[in-house]
């Protein structure tokens, strides 16, 4: 239903006019509106200009008023009477309001990818604070390696061995050089245990292994842990320099 309102009160139209439009208007002031006054009228529900404007020429004509005193209220928009701008196809549509723009928040930077799980990370961390300790330049993730690493030691699982030289791959040698990997110095560290601290410990704790970890010729390392094995879990450190 389709309604104008007068100020405060409701108006209504002629009753043939009523059952060709279908629109409802209610009673209209009994008295003209006063010279200066302001008239504003209040649309609600879809109407068009053509219908709204016969409507407003109108109460012009009964009531003298003056249109350029004439508002039009609509959905929320306020415009003032021009009959000048009628199209008699459109219906009277609001002027949508421009909705305030929510800034979208600046997305976290991202860390940069390592490659490396959790464990694998820790266990760099812990050699390279080893090798700081000493005056030593901390060691160089390198993905290749750590790929072989890791096979290593899920071979050593799948295989049920624990030694540097496997049934699968041959010794460290072998597979650093089966990789194409270029290197002057190369060596291994092997582990087994329920975690990196106890680990990392057991090869300090180890004259050989702790050479490794502190030897200044070697510039990078993989390490590769997984999970298995009568230990918990199966540690490979490579190193090349």
């Amino acid at each position: 239903m389709t309604s104008f309102r007068l100020g405060s009160k409701l108006l209504s139209f002629l009753a043939i006019f009523l059952l060709v439009t279908g629109l409802f208007f209610s009673a209209i002031p009994a008295s003209p509106a006063s010279a200066g006054t302001t008239l504003t009228i209040s649309v609600s529900g879809n109407v068009s200009q053509e219908v709204l404007y016969s409507f407003i020429e109108q109460l012009i004509d009964k009531y003298n008023l003056n249109p350029d005193e004439i508002i039009i209220k609509y959905a929320g928009t306020t415009s003032k009477y021009n009959p000048d701008n009628t199209n008699a196809s459109d219906p009277i549509t609001p002027t949508p309001q421009p909705q305030p723009v929510e800034p979208k928040p600046e997305p976290a930077p991202s860390p940069a990818p390592t490659g490396l799980s959790t464990d694998e990370q820790k266990m760099l961390n812990l050699v390279n604070q080893e090798r700081q300790q000493v005056g030593l330049a901390p060691l160089k993730s390198n993905l290749e390696l750590v790929r072989l690493a890791r096979l290593k030691a899920q071979d050593m699982i799948d295989l049920g061995y624990f030694g540097h030289t496997s049934p699968t791959y041959g010794s460290p040698f072998d597979m650093i050089n089966s990789a194409g990997i270029k290197y002057y110095y190369a060596g291994e560290n092997l582990a087994g245990a329920y975690s990196v601290d106890v680990a990392h410990n057991a090869l300090m704790n180890s004259d050989g292994h702790r050479a490794n970890i502190l030897n200044p010729n070697f510039k990078e390392v993989g390490i590769g842990i997984v999970d298995g094995g009568p230990y918990g879990k199966m540690f490979v450190q490579l190193f090349i320099g």
